[in-house]
């Protein structure tokens, strides 16, 4: 899924079970309350879980039209406060406590049967499946969501700028479960400790609004500053389980409503979880105030079916094919993401309709089937007469095992270390054709010669991954440039540079590093020339945020990226203060620009960009004595160490078509920009494509350790490239 990228698009139903004892009933007219206290059977609410999961379903099949699918969960939150909080306030009205072991029991046998044999076979699955550099990385998922903690896992790697690009996990559905079992972890045990010396619904729904309350307040905010955080954690989401809990704490005045009011309810709740799943899309802004649609519809459709007898519309709800989806729509939403995940990376392109229509079809064979032969028998057998604390121990323990099996298969079927380390840099032999490299207009005669054109490229030879290939496979993820682990790539909300120096910090020769996380993959290039030519080495480099003054969108936050208008205002400061030799300038070219609060289009983007970085050269060049602006690398498209990985036979199966992998129209456009601005400007492309396919490995050197930063072993191995090309610095 992806968002299908993170955070939008994510959702998963964590369903609140429909217990055994409910299952008889009649289909228009909901039982009377059974004489042990428990709740009656609302038809109408299994129909209303079959409307959620279809969203669902239809939303990550991509069938057109339901573009805002994923608003199911926040369906599935309403319902599950309801129900689970009816039953905690009934067990307090009837005993004056809440028997928390017992409550956390039933959880426990109802979602982790299911849940335990989904994660098990996925595990399983992805090691067959997927490439070996991929199958560690489900395997940490799966290890979080034995644990029910998915929901933080991937909240971290939305706000991680180095993970956020990571493919979608066969997993990700699960980050709902994990919000769901949180609050099922507070909650009892708080509105007991509330009601523990008075029962009184007012004392009750006090808290619970308070909850709402201040949960919204925090959801709203996170979604304008931190999306990720907002769509994946408790915090921002419990707002939508409160408000099921308001609709169980006033059920007797529910009850009451006039027939024609609950059936305009009903309607009307339909209507608004429909809207939300057909307007809302990837670029809503979610949860917020959007999720006020999803979660004010389910409401209503709960509140206007509890006048009994059903009226019309809560009958319509209730027939009996959405009895049976609403029955089954735990184990459909479980195994419905895999089965749509894996099966297109086996076949190693996008799934087309049909298929995805086929794997929906497969979905509900197999929920009807874990729901006959691992929910139900676990659920109703055995294990539902042991005690609690065996019930809870031994739920405990088979997630500690699923766990840990999951991360031992990671291990096993991962990618193997090399034998040979990595000692001193690497040497690796390019054509002897240089990069395109444009002087500056006012450049003396004698400057180099500049080629016209982009050289002849080529083939590249077929031939196995090197044994030794460096940095290896199974190290890759964690060859970043210095800078990040020194704190001095700044993040997302940052906006003050950090003071890091690198080279000789008495060195009357001083060279700043400015760009996106495209300019920080060059900062082991210029770190190893500071180290060979007695520089001061200044890096300023910020994920996402580009030197051309320009507004733009972050993806990951979901917003505009006001702070990297801070931080371009704060490295002007910097380098106006430090009066560098030189300034080198790179950009990654597929950044989002944002004017007025809509995107520009595809057409207008070169035009704006060649504007804005042209203000930015013309702002930095008075402050500096060079300015040299580095062309954005080829983009191989792909993840090129997963590729790899999964082709250690023949690494040309890696290799990307010049054609896809150039941006020859930005490559235009800034050699443009830097000639009229006096800026020098290098193309990289012949070092990253010196043959033609671009090769994913060069001599024994992965060039890419993700889908489009080059590694740091290659970085530097391209110092004695670049410095030929560099103005000179002793004048």
């Amino acid at each position: 899924m992806a968002t299908d990228r993170v955070p939008s698009g994510v959702c998963c139903p964590a369903l609140t079970p429909t217990p055994a004892h409910e299952r008889g009933y009649h289909p228009h007219v909901a039982s009377p309350p059974p004489s042990d206290g428990r709740a009656p059977f609302r038809p109408d609410i299994e129909g209303l879980r079959a409307i959620a999961v279809l969203l669902v379903l239809a939303y990550h099949a991509r069938i057109p039209g339901f573009t805002g699918g994923y608003i199911g969960v926040d369906v599935f939150y309403v319902v599950s406060g309801f129900l689970i909080t009816g039953l905690i306030v009934r067990e307090l009205q009837a005993t004056g406590r809440v028997d928390l072991p017992a409550f956390y029991a039933r959880r426990a046998r109802r979602l982790l049967p299911a849940a335990l044999v989904v994660i098990a076979v996925t595990v399983i699955a992805s090691a067959i499946v997927l490439p070996p550099l991929r199958v560690p990385d489900v395997a940490g998922d799966a290890a979080a969501a034995a644990l029910y903690v998915s929901n933080i896992r991937f909240a971290a790697q939305a706000t991680d700028y180095l993970q956020a690009e990571l493919d979608p996990s066969p997993l990700l559905h699960f980050w709902s479960l994990g919000v769901e079992e949180q609050f099922y972890l507070f909650w009892p045990a708080l509105l007991f400790l509330v009601a523990r010396r008075r029962f009184e619904v007012r004392r009750l729904a006090s808290v619970v609004a308070a909850v709402a309350v201040l949960s919204f307040v925090l959801g709203v905010a996170w979604t304008s500053t931190d999306a990720p955080l907002a769509f994946f954690l408790l915090p921002a989401r419990a707002w939508e389980l409160a408000v099921g809990a308001g609709l169980a704490l006033g059920t007797t005045r529910l009850a009451r409503l006039p027939p024609a009011v609950a059936v305009v309810a009903v309607g009307v709740g339909v209507v608004l979880i429909g809207s939300g799943g057909v307007v809302f899309d990837t670029a809503t802004p979610f949860p917020g105030t959007a999720a006020l649609l999803p979660v004010v519809g389910a409401a209503l459709v709960i509140a206007g079916g509890l006048p009994q007898p059903m009226n019309p519309l809560s009958r319509l709800v209730a027939i009996a094919p959405m009895r049976w989806i609403g029955g089954i729509s735990y184990s459909l939403y479980l195994w419905h993401w895999p089965l749509l995940v894996l099966p297109a990376v086996a076949v190693g392109t996008a799934l087309p309709g049909p298929a995805r229509l086929a794997l929906v079809g497969l979905t509900f064979l197999l929920a009807e089937a874990s729901r006959r032969w691992v929910e139900d028998p676990i659920r109703h057998g055995r294990a539902a007469r042991l005690r609690p604390s065996r019930s809870l121990a031994l739920a405990g323990l088979t997630s500690l095992v699923v766990a840990g099996v999951s991360v031992g298969t990671g291990i096993l079927a991962g990618p193997r270390p090399t034998a040979a380390a990595q000692i001193g840099d690497v040497t690796i032999d390019l054509p002897t054709s240089r990069p395109t490299t444009a002087a500056p207009s006012d450049a003396p005669s004698d400057a180099p010669a500049t080629p016209s054109a982009q050289p002849t490229l080529a083939a590249t030879p077929a031939g196995p991954v090197p044994d030794d290939l460096v940095p290896s496979l199974a190290t890759v993820r964690d060859d970043i440039p210095v800078i990040y682990a020194d704190a001095c790539h700044a993040e997302w909300r940052e906006t003050a540079p950090r003071d890091c120096v690198y080279g000789d910090s008495g060195a009357k020769t001083t060279v700043v590093l400015i760009g996106d996380s495209h300019a920080a993959h060059w900062f082991p290039t210029f770190q190893r020339l500071a180290d060979e030519q007695d520089w001061r080495l200044i890096s300023l480099t910020k994920s996402a945020c580009p030197v051309a003054d320009l507004p733009v969108y972050n993806t990951g936050l979901k917003r505009e990226y006001v702070e990297c208008d801070d931080w371009r205002a704060a490295v002007v400061e910097r380098i106006a203060m430090e009066q560098p030799a030189l300034v080198v300038i790179s950009d990654s070219r597929t950044g989002q620009f944002w004017v007025d609060g809509a995107a520009i289009p595809a057409r207008e983007r070169e035009d704006l960009w060649a504007t804005g970085l042209e203000r930015s050269i013309r702002v930095i060049e008075p402050l500096a004595d060079h300015v040299v602006v580095i062309g954005d690398t080829p983009r191989p498209g792909s993840d090129v160490p997963v590729c790899v990985s999964d082709h250690l036979d023949d690494a040309l199966a890696c290799a990307t078509p010049v054609s896809k992998a150039i941006g020859r129209e930005r490559i235009a456009t800034e050699r443009t920009v830097s000639s009229e601005t006096g800026a020098t400007f290098i193309d990289p492309t012949a070092w990253l494509c010196p043959t033609s396919p671009c090769p994913a490995v060069i001599g024994k050197v992965l060039v890419y350790r993700d889908g489009h930063h080059m590694t740091t072993p290659f970085a530097r191995a391209l110092a004695p490239y670049l410095a030929p090309l560099l103005p000179n610095l002793g004048e």
